[in-house]
């Protein structure tokens, strides 16, 4: 009871905290306009957020379709931003020279302030500070579904709905799905209260509450269903959607610990009806148990 009384309330947080950041960034967005000389970011956030970008520059230009023109002065390797920007070849003083950017910029993973600026769109440019905050909030949620993911033996349900409400604020709703699926799953091998590891058969029928879960996540998201059970994954479509690629990355791991947990001597002390029905879910979801 006291538990399913704090994810009801850690519902409601996380639903008045995405209220409230949604009305802040959409008075943000309606005020924001930069200046030339202003240092600003520009933001390429990933749907996985492992692989998140941007761009820290100097505003040079506005252009005519309100897009801006900058000099980069940092920026995070690994991203193709030749999707996004278009290079404009300047010689020292800034000023531009008519050459072509694109035959100056052989790497477009790659950025450079020497003898080229960058068009950016302006609707991924943003105040520097609040750019930067934004990233590490992201990483921040990031870092404790990554903490579950490696089974930490220290990590309370309470951080996990914190995560929640952090990953709200911070403008990705798509991963708290997958945070349902991590509290579901925690408290399942550990003692919500102390923490303790329980033991294989005391694991069982908590699992079958995750598993009900699971299933019904599935069965209530066809497009979901069918990605996730692919013999070969579709992981064009799966990135395409953060609340996609966390669902799917979280089942994956709660079915590899289910199935590597059957196989302990102690689950033959478990209940046989909670056992077998622990087991039906399985196949249920593909697996030879």
């Amino acid at each position: 009871m006291e538990t399913d009384l704090k994810i009801r309330l850690s519902a409601l947080v996380v639903t008045l905290t995405l209220l409230l950041s949604s009305w802040a960034m959409a008075a943000d967005m309606l005020s924001h306009k930069f200046k030339v000389g202003e240092t600003v970011l520009v933001g390429f956030p990933a749907n996985n957020i492992k692989d998140d970008a941007y761009i820290i520059g100097i505003v040079r230009k506005i252009t005519p379709k309100g897009d801006y023109q900058i000099a980069v002065r940092d920026f995070v390797e690994g991203h193709d931003y030749g999707l996004s920007c278009v290079p404009i070849a300047v010689d020292s003083s800034g000023n531009e020279t008519g050459q072509s950017g694109w035959e100056l910029w052989d790497n477009t993973k790659q950025l450079t302030s020497q003898g080229l600026e960058y068009i950016v769109p302006a609707d991924k440019v943003v105040k520097l500070s609040k750019g930067k905050l934004n990233f590490i909030d992201r990483y921040n949620v990031y870092i404790t579904y990554s903490r579950w993911k490696s089974n930490v033996p220290v990590m309370s349900i309470d951080r996990l709905q914190s995560a929640e409400a952090e990953a709200a604020y911070a403008d990705i709703p798509g991963i708290i799905p997958a945070f349902k699926v991590a509290e579901l799953d925690r408290v399942s091998y550990f003692d919500p209260k102390n923490g303790r590891p329980y033991w294989p058969h005391e694991s069982v029928p908590r699992l079958t509450k995750l598993f009900d879960h699971i299933i019904q996540v599935l069965d209530q998201d066809p497009k979901l269903n069918t990605l996730w059970r692919a013999k070969k994954r579709d992981w064009k479509a799966i990135d395409s959607s953060m609340k996609t690629y966390f669902l799917v990355d979280a089942i994956d791991k709660s079915v590899k610990d289910a199935d590597n947990l059957l196989v302990e001597d102690d689950v033959k002390k478990a209940d046989p009806e909670a056992l077998e029905k622990l087991k039906k879910q399985l196949r249920y979801l593909g697996q030879d148990v």
